[in-house]
C-alpha cells in the first residue's frame, strides 16, 4: 500500500501523484475531495481552517483512489501515462481482466447459440416427420403395427338394428359357400409377420424362444421372428362360436358341456374366454339409449351407437401383403435341434394342432 504523506509545506496534488495525461477522466472519487484537493493548487494547506491530520487523511484516501484510474481513451486521445513512463501500467491489469472476461463471455454466447441451433433444428425434424396412428397409440399397449400401416381411425355408425335390413355383413349372413369362403381367407386366417428382435422385447416377450424366420429360407435378413396380429385370432374365435351354433350345417358333434377334457369343448371355452377377456379390457364406454318405440309399452334401446373404429379394410389388405408365404411356412417351419423352448399349454399339442385344421 502507497501512502502519500503532506507536509505542511506548500505542495500542490500534481507534483505528489503526477498530473493525469489531458482528456483523462477520474472515476471513483467524491466530488466534494476532489473540490478540496483541487484547490490544494491555488492555496496553501496552511490557509485552510482544516486540522492538519484531516487533510493528511483526505489526500491518502485520494491517492488511493486515484491510483485505480482507468482512463476512457479515444481514437484520438494519448495513452495514459504512467509516473515510471510505461504507457501500459495503469491500464493492462484492467485491460486485461476486461479482454479475459469479453473471451469467456463470448464463448458461453456461442455454445448457448449453437445448442438452441441444434436443438430447433432437431425439433424441425421431428415435426416434419409423420407420426402415424397418434390417438391409438395414446390408448394402447405397444404394437410395431403402428408404425406399419396408417390406420385411418374415425367415428363410425356401428349397424345395431335387430332385425336385418338392406345389404347384410358377412358376420349376420347364414352359413352360405360364399360367406364361409370370406371367413376362412380373409376375417380368421392367422397369417405370419416378420418382426424384430426389438419389437419382441417392447411386446413384453422372449425373443430366445420365438421361432426365427432364417435368412438362408426367407432373405428376410438376420432379424426377422414369427408374429401375428391378435386381432385375427379374435376373429377365429368367433367364427368358431359361429359354427358351433350351426354344428349341424357344418357337421360338427354338438360340444358336450359334461366333456371338460375334450378338446372341441376346450377349444370352445377358450375362445368365449379371450373374447370375454378382449371385451371387458377395451376402453368402450359407449352408451346405449332408450327410445320410446311405435308399438311397444317401454323404452327400446338403440344399439347403433357412434363408435371410434380403425379401417379394418385396409388393415386386412395390409395383412396379406405383408405376411409371409403361408403355405412356405407350413412346409418349412419346423423345429430345429437345440433351440430354447417354453413349457407347453396344453395336454396334447399334436391334437390341438389336428383339432385346429
Amino acid at each position: 500500500m502507497v501512502i502519500i504523506k503532506v507536509s505542511s509545506e506548500k505542495t500542490g496534488l500534481h507534483e505528489l501523484l503526477g498530473s493525469p495525461p489531458p482528456g483523462a477522466k477520474l472515476s471513483c472519487v467524491a466530488p466534494q475531495l476532489v473540490s478540496v484537493i483541487l484547490g490544494e493548487e491555488q492555496h496553501p494547506l496552511e490557509a485552510h481552517t482544516q486540522s492538519s491530520h484531516t487533510k493528511d487523511m483526505a489526500i491518502e484516501d485520494f491517492a488511493k483512489r486515484f491510483r485505480g484510474y482507468v482512463p476512457l481513451v479515444s481514437a484520438t486521445t494519448e495513452r495514459p501515462v504512467a509516473r515510471d513512463g510505461n504507457t501500459s501500467a495503469g491500464t493492462a491489469y484492467s485491460n486485461g481482466r476486461w479482454s479475459r472476461a469479453f473471451i469467456v463471455m463470448s464463448i458461453s454466447n456461442m455454445v448457448l447459440f449453437l445448442m438452441t441451433a441444434s436443438m430447433m433444428i432437431n425439433l424441425g425434424i421431428r415435426s416434419q416427420k409423420k407420426v402415424l396412428n397418434p390417438a391409438l397409440r395414446a390408448t394402447s399397449s405397444y404394437t410395431p403395427i403402428y408404425d406399419m400401416i396408417d390406420l385411418e381411425p374415425s367415428i363410425r355408425k356401428i349397424n345395431g338394428t335387430v332385425m336385418p335390413a338392406g345389404k347384410l355383413s358377412i358376420a349376420r349372413q347364414f352359413p352360405n359357400p360364399a360367406a364361409d369362403a370370406i371367413w376362412t381367407q380373409d376375417i380368421e386366417l392367422i397369417r405370419p409377420i416378420p418382426v424384430t428382435r426389438e419389437q419382441i422385447i417392447k411386446m413384453g416377450k422372449d425373443p430366445d424362444t420365438v421361432a426365427k424366420l432364417e435368412d438362408d429360407v426367407w432373405g428376410l435378413g438376420g432379424d426377422a421372428y414369427v408374429a401375428a396380429l391378435d386381432v385375427f385370432h379374435n376373429l377365429h374365435c368367433l367364427n368358431v362360436l359361429r359354427k358351433a351354433a350351426y354344428a349341424t350345417y357344418y357337421n360338427r358333434t354338438i360340444v358336450d358341456a359334461t366333456k371338460e377334457d375334450s378338446m372341441p369343448e376346450i377349444h370352445l371355452n377358450h375362445c368365449v374366454d379371450i373374447l370375454f377377456q378382449h371385451i371387458s379390457c377395451s376402453n368402450n364406454l359407449n352408451l346405449v339409449t332408450r327410445h320410446w318405440t311405435e308399438g311397444l309399452e317401454y323404452p327400446f334401446p338403440d344399439f347403433s351407437i357412434q363408435a371410434h373404429c380403425i379401417n379394418f379394410e385396409k388393415l386386412t389388405e395390409w395383412h396379406k401383403e405383408a405376411s409371409v408365404d403361408l403355405n412356405k411356412y407350413l412346409r418349412v417351419m419346423k423345429k430345429p435341434p437345440g433351440v430354447k423352448e417354453r413349457p407347453t399349454e396344453v395336454w396334447h399339442p399334436e391334437e390341438w394342432f389336428e383339432h385346429q385344421n
